[in-house]
Order: C-alpha cells, then sequence, then structure tokens
C-alpha cells in the first residue's frame, strides 16, 4: 500500500458510495436476519454501504456479519469502496497465485490487478498475493491509515503496547484507535494478528470515509476566496428501491413528522421510477406509515399528482396527514398497501414495506445527533435523495441585515461531476441556533444549470432573530403537497446532513501576511472581474475625521488592465474584518474613472469607519461581490422583481494586511498614487491696516518650490485625493487652511507655488506652522492623513 489512494477516496464517495440505485441491488440491512439488531448508527453505516452495492450477504437473508474475509474478497471490497478502475478483460496476473481458472478466488482477478495498479498492495511476499488468505486486523488498520495520507502520523505516534500486534503495525493501531476508525477488543487488546471480519470491514471503511480529506490537488480551479478549506465528504445513503409492479419502482425521499399545536403533521416524499420502455400507469396503492405504538396512519396524496410516469422516468409524489395525537410517538415503517374493494371483505396486500426511522425529519425540532451527517465547514456533499452529478461545498458566509434582523448569507460552491448538464434541484438551507431553526431562500430566484466539468456558486440568504447566533445549517429538500379543493399548495421540508459553521474570523485563518502591492488572487468563479484584470492593494492606512469619535481607513486598490482591450472598472464592495470577528462594511467612494485602457491601470478608493476605540492594526480585507443578480432579467414583471431582490454581497478574495505607517523621506511625501517632493519653502507675513477701525490684520504666504508626480500608470480621479495646507499658530489654533485637487485644469502643479492665507488672524502669530495633510472624502466628510509639516 502507498499514498497514492489519497487520490481515490473522493471517486469512491461520487461513483460506488452515493449511487445505490447504479448498483442496482435495492437492499438494506433489513434483508439480513443477522442485522435486525443493529442500533442506528451502525445500521446507517450497513445500509450505505449494503445499498451501494459494496457488501452483499452470503446467503439470500443472511450477511455473515462475524464470518472472516479472504484477501481475494477483500480485494473487490476495496477496489468498489475507493472507486479503483476495473478492467474486467485482464485474464493475467502480476502474481503468480492469482489465475483465473481458480473456481474459489478467480473472479477478484481484475479486482487485486486494480489494487497493485494504484499500488495499494505490493502481495504477501515474492510474486505472491495469498488470495485465499486471511485480512488481519491491523493489515487493515494500515491499509485505511495510508488511505487517509496519515502515515507519515503513525510512524511518529508511539505505538501500542500490545503484544497481538506486530511490531511494524503499532502506531497504526494506535492511530486507528485514537481515530476511532477501530475499538479495543473486550480484554483490552487490540487484536492486531487476528483475522477481520465482515463488521469490521464495513464499520471501519465506513469511519475512514468520513474522514477523508482531498489533497489540495483534487480541487481543480478550486480557489475559494477566503473560503475554508475542505473537509472531508458527508454521505447520506439513499434509500432502498422497492418494486410496487413489475416496472415501477418506489424510493423513499423524506418523511416528515412534526409537531403542531394540535398534534402532529406527517409528511413523505415518494420517488416512483418506470424501468420500462413503454408509459405506465401510478400503481393504485395507499401510503401508510406505521408508528412505535403500532398504529398505522394513511396519508393523503397530493391533489396535484401525475397519473403516469413516462418510460425510463420518474416522478416525485408529495403525501400528507394531519394528526389529533398530543402523545410522542416515533414513526418506524413507510408501507405501500394495495386495497382491493371488488371482494368481501375486502383484501389488503403490502407491495413494500421500508423501515424509516433513521430519515424522519422533525422539522423545526430536528438535530441531526448522528456524526457522520454532521461535516465540518467545507465538507462536500450531495443532497439526498437526488439521483445527481452534482456536488455542493460551503465556501463562505457573512452576516448582513435587513433591517434590524441580522441574515446570515452562505454560499455553496456547486460543481457538476458528471458527463451531461445538470439542473440544481430545489433545495433549501436551514439555520440551526441553540433550541431554533430558520429556513432561508435562496437568493438566485432563476433555475441554474451547470454544464459538465462546470463550476457556479448558489447562495441562500437565512434572516434570524436578532439574538440569535447560528452554528451550524441543515440542507433541507423542499417538498410541496396540494390539498383538495385548495389553492395554495402547503410547503414542507425534510432534511438528512447538516454542515457546521466556521468560528468568529475563521475563514480568513492561515493565511500568510499579504505584501501591498502584490496581485491578490481572485475567486475563478467570479462574474464581476475580468480574468484579464490583476487586482493589488496598493495602500491600506488610518485618516483621521478632526473633532470626531471615529477614524477612517481607506484602501486603495490598483486595477491593471493586462489586455488588449479597454475593460470597464469592476464594481465591487468590500469590508475589513478584525481578528475577533468583527466586520466594518467599506464604501466604494465615486470616482469618474470608468474603464482601464489596455496596460494602464485605474485606481479605485474604499473607506471604512472605525470606532477610536479600535486598537487592531492587523485585518483581513475582503472584496465582496453582489449576489444573485447574475441573470439578466426580462420583461416589466422581471424589472420589477429585480428591484425589490434584496441585494447581497459575498467575498471573492480576501488577504490580511497591516495598516500601513507611513515613513516619509526628507522632503519626499508619498500617498498613493502621487509622490510631492518639496524642494523649498518659506512663509512670510504681511500686515494690513483696516481704514476705518485702524486696525491691524496678518496674512501669512506659503511659497514652495514642488515636483508633483504619479508614481504609477494609472488614471486617478481628479477629486481624491487631495492636498490640505493648513497653517497653525504656536499654541495650534488653526488660521487658515487651502485645499488643492492634484487632476484637473485647477490642479496643484510642479514649480514654484504660493498658498495665501488672506486675514488669518488680527495680531502676529510667530512662529508659525504648516501642515500639509492628504484628504480623501468620504460620505461622512473629509478624512485627513497628515504627510509633512513645516515649522517656520
Amino acid at each position: 500500500m502507498k499514498k497514492s489512494l489519497s487520490i481515490l477516496l473522493s471517486a469512491s464517495i461520487a461513483f460506488s458510495m452515493l449511487s445505490s440505485f447504479a448498483y442496482g441491488a435495492g437492499k438494506s440491512s433489513a434483508d439480513f436476519t443477522d442485522l435486525q439488531n443493529l442500533d442506528a448508527a451502525s445500521k446507517i453505516k450497513f445500509d450505505a454501504l449494503i445499498s451501494a452495492g459494496i457488501f452483499d450477504g452470503v446467503g439470500d437473508s443472511t450477511f455473515g456479519l462475524k464470518d472472516k474475509m479472504n484477501r481475494a474478497q477483500f480485494a473487490k471490497a476495496a477496489a468498489l469502496i475507493f472507486g479503483l478502475p476495473v478492467d474486467a478483460s485482464v485474464k493475467i496476473s502480476s502474481f503468480s497465485d492469482v489465475l483465473a481458472d481458480d473456481p474459489a478466488n478467480g473472479y477478484a482477478l481484475p479486482y487485486i490487478e486494480a489494487l497493485k495498479k494504484a499500488n495499494l498492495t505490493e502481495g504477501f511476499g515474492a510474486d505472491s498475493y495469498n488470495p485465499a488468505g486471511e485480512v488481519t486486523k491491523e493489515q487493515l488498520a494500515a491499509f485505511l491509515i495510508r488511505g487517509l495520507n496519515k502515515e507519515a502520523e503513525a510512524k511518529a505516534i508511539q505505538g501500542v503496547n500490545d503484544d497481538t500486534v506486530s511490531g511494524w503495525a503499532t502506531g497504526y493501531a494506535a492511530l486507528a484507535i485514537q481515530l476511532k476508525l477501530m475499538d479495543k477488543a473486550v480484554d483490552g487488546t487490540f487484536g492486531g494478528t487476528s483475522a477481520a471480519t465482515r463488521e469490521l470491514l464495513v464499520t471501519s471503511s465506513y469511519e475512514a470515509k468520513q474522514q477523508y480529506i482531498p489533497a489540495s490537488g483534487d480541487n481543480k480551479g478550486g480557489d475559494t476566496a477566503g473560503g475554508v478549506s475542505g473537509e472531508g465528504q458527508l454521505l447520506a445513503v439513499d434509500m432502498p428501491s422497492y418494486y410496487l409492479t413489475e416496472n415501477t419502482q418506489a424510493q423513499v425521499k423524506g418523511v416528515l413528522q412534526e409537531k403542531t399545536a394540535n398534534g402532529w403533521q406527517l409528511g413523505a416524499s415518494i420517488k416512483l421510477t418506470n424501468t420500462s420502455s413503454s408509459t405506465v400507469r401510478i400503481p393504485d396503492y395507499e401510503l401508510r406509515v406505521k408508528a412505535s405504538d403500532g398504529t398505522v396512519y394513511t396519508l393523503k396524496a397530493s391533489s396535484d399528482k401525475p397519473v403516469s410516469i413516462a418510460p425510463q422516468s420518474v416522478v416525485e409524489l408529495s403525501y400528507m396527514t394531519q394528526v389529533d395525537k398530543n402523545t410522542d410517538f416515533q414513526l418506524t415503517n413507510l408501507l405501500w398497501v394495495h386495497v382491493d374493494d371488488e371482494v368481501y371483505p375486502k383484501l389488503e396486500t403490502v407491495l413494500a414495506d421500508a423501515p424509516i426511522d433513521s430519515i424522519v425529519w422533525h422539522g423545526a425540532d430536528a438535530a441531526i445527533q448522528e456524526p457522520s451527517l454532521m461535516g465540518n465547514w467545507g465538507a462536500a456533499f450531495t443532497i439526498p435523495g437526488e439521483t445527481s452529478a452534482l456536488q455542493y461545498a460551503a465556501t463562505n458566509v457573512t452576516k448582513q441585515f435587513t433591517g434590524q434582523a441580522p441574515t446570515y448569507i452562505i454560499q455553496l460552491r456547486v460543481k457538476n461531476t458528471g458527463k451531461n448538464a445538470a439542473a440544481v434541484p430545489d433545495f433549501t438551507l436551514s439555520g440551526k441556533a441553540e433550541g431554533r431553526s430558520f429556513v432561508g431562500k435562496r437568493i438566485e430566484q432563476a433555475s441554474i444549470k451547470l454544464n459538465a466539468g462546470e463550476q457556479k456558486y448558489i447562495n441562500y440568504a437565512i434572516t434570524t432573530d436578532s439574538d440569535a447566533q447560528l452554528t451550524a445549517f441543515y440542507v433541507l429538500s423542499a417538498h410541496s403537497f396540494l390539498q383538495q379543493g385548495m389553492n395554495a399548495p402547503i410547503q414542507f421540508y425534510t432534511g438528512r446532513i447538516g454542515v457546521k459553521l466556521p468560528g468568529p474570523g475563521q475563514t480568513g485563518a492561515g493565511m500568510p501576511q499579504y505584501e501591498i502591492g502584490k496581485p491578490i488572487a481572485i475567486d475563478s468563479l467570479s462574474k464581476t472581474v475580468n480574468p484579464q484584470m490583476e487586482v493589488a492593494l496598493q495602500d491600506f492606512g488610518w485618516f483621521e475625521n478632526d473633532g470626531q469619535s471615529y477614524k477612517t481607513a481607506v484602501a486603495k486598490i490598483k486595477f491593471t488592465n493586462k489586455s488588449s482591450s479597454t475593460i470597464p472598472v469592476p464594481v465591487l464592495g468590500a469590508d475589513i474584518v478584525s481578528s475577533n470577528g468583527t466586520v466594518y462594511d467599506g464604501t466604494n467612494i465615486a470616482s469618474t474613472v470608468k474603464d482601464v485602457l489596455p496596460g494602464m491601470g485605474a485606481v479605485g478608493t474604499y473607506t471604512f469607519i472605525v470606532p477610536k476605540t479600535e486598537e487592531a492594526n492587523q485585518f483581513t480585507f475582503r472584496l465582496m461581490e453582489q449576489q444573485g443578480q447574475q441573470v439578466q432579467q426580462q420583461g416589466q414583471a422581471a424589472s420589477e422583481q429585480a428591484q425589490t431582490q434584496q441585494s447581497y454581497k459575498m467575498p471573492i478574495a480576501q488577504v490580511n494586511v497591516t495598516i500601513k505607517t507611513l515613513n516619509q523621506a526628507g522632503n519626499v511625501y508619498s500617498f498613493y498614487p502621487y509622490e510631492l517632493q518639496m524642494d523649498s519653502f518659506n512663509i512670510t507675513n504681511f500686515a494690513a491696516k483696516n481704514g476705518v477701525t485702524n486696525s491691524y490684520g496678518y496674512s501669512y504666504k506659503l511659497e514652495m518650490g514642488l515636483n508633483i508626480k504619479t508614481t504609477d500608470a494609472v488614471l486617478a480621479d481628479p477629486s481624491n485625493p487631495k492636498l490640505l495646507f493648513q497653517l497653525e499658530g504656536p499654541d495650534g489654533k488653526l488660521l487658515g487652511s487651502k485645499t488643492y485637487s492634484l487632476g484637473g485644469d485647477t490642479r496643484l502643479m510642479s514649480g514654484n507655488q504660493s498658498v495665501m492665507f488672506d486675514n488669518a488672524a488680527d495680531t502676529l502669530e510667530s512662529p508659525v506652522t504648516a501642515k500639509v495633510y492628504e484628504i480623501v472624502s468620504t460620505p461622512n466628510g473629509d478624512a485627513r492623513r497628515l504627510l509633512g509639516t513645516l515649522k517656520d
């Protein structure tokens, strides 16, 4: 076994594990007599691997829970678990003891070769595989640890002090126990050299799959705009399929049991599949749900249900009923029952009986307890009950406000891993806070389709109570039930899986410190920034607001056009996040520069109002893209809809950056994108007598020899930034000020320049000081940064 296993697990999840329908048997643990007493957690694991076709029984009704597995059987199971390409045409093995005509183990030859080709096995000895030999517990541990890319950890960890474990395997055994892949035996030993049972292979393989994290190279085109890296893959195995007729299969998609004011609301969503080449009528049956106390309730079908199923097609049916019962009970089984009313007494035939206790959803009171169904932030998942090649992962979360109510915006990256175009199904996210749930809505209202291999973002808005702090989101399938005689359908939801939200500041954790002026990586899926537009943060500094209780952080972005055509300046938002998670929204200062010429740059200025009490100088700087408006609206109604649709923003880039301290060198003042060199200056005063009052007024003139230039090939708005010259007396009293732009016809120019402060004082002030400020105009007034002081 070697490290190349790391490329394999994702294939197993995408194809082997999630394609229970493709593997076909439609079996579950309920079909085997020796699996009837499994606990709920074990039942999920066995159902996942049985329904996926990876494991079957040793007989029609016997799984062989405690049976040993030989190396030939193990090869087949491993190849399926890890999704290895198996060439069934191979007839000659690279091992001398593996023969195609071996009546006992010849079937395993292609699977053994698949393991060999993937470097998962080097055989049992020189040129041999020992297909009839048993797989030991320590061998299984080593296989799984290497598959998780943790061999280095196994070699570094303190191995178990256990006589039942071979010397080479002590580290593997210790790490397998630590990761909860396997447990010690009841006698306290690991039992490393004992044969592994089929039960152990199922449970340990399932646990390893839950902990698998794809290598960074597995995420093609996967820069996440600062989203947290992937945390494995969630798997909620689809329910088995049951034949109702020769050509019609039924599969449970979701079951609801939700508390109401008067009792319970019960609902179910069923998928019916026509496996034939002709249109068939939907079978005549009653759908009933059985409770733990033995009570059976009949569910009513939605009045808009179809009556037939097209060839090789699937329809989804919704059922619901209300139960006036205030006592608690658990739903255990879903029954399809054919009722023959033509005979007396009527004849009832159970067409199918599906155990559902592990998938019942309790609405707002639902809480996912099974650890394997609650993923960490970034875990990949598919939508339970959907036959689709679309795979999802949460990449970003922001908290914004709709009026006084907080709204969490959760962004999912969706990728089409199949060979055909696919549409995003109807599902939503529910935010989970302590004891409360909040159902969200998808921001993008139009249907979303992805071509093979394509990736897109979808976004969900979850509005909560003002005091709610979301800790996770649940993935909910949406179902619609139309009651007879009603015009509007009832919407209900069922769920199976969830994802934990990251902690405050976690999305920027681990990022390296950004170097001012370096290109910022923009999310490859961004619709706002042209791929030929380079983005770099050129300046990030504190500005003061005279007389206010806040200060202003100013960020200057350079947009560089790397193409041969003019490109519009991207319209982006921005915010900064402190280390404790406090978010300060930014304002994109309006500019007259709308386009960037080829080979040139344009300056974008963002300002952030921050309390003076904020002591942090390091922030996560995020560029934000508006979401939900990607689809072009057409027609008046659509235009009105677009105007009323709430606008939300999500990060497309983020960097960790430190507030820049100005270090001016001598008489050179640098403030992007300008440099001002003051070769000389002189301050003189003039006295003027008032002929009426005989009093004197004093004026001052600041004379300067200036050299002003831009330090970069950029276009900047003429009104931002500006220069402020402020004259102060010896006690700091303001005597006068003048502001000059650096662009346009009235700009401050190089050469000898004079600044007059007329009638600045009625007494002669000496010595006086002139301060030079950079000024940035904001919606809250001018913010200024001291560049230098000129003393008389």
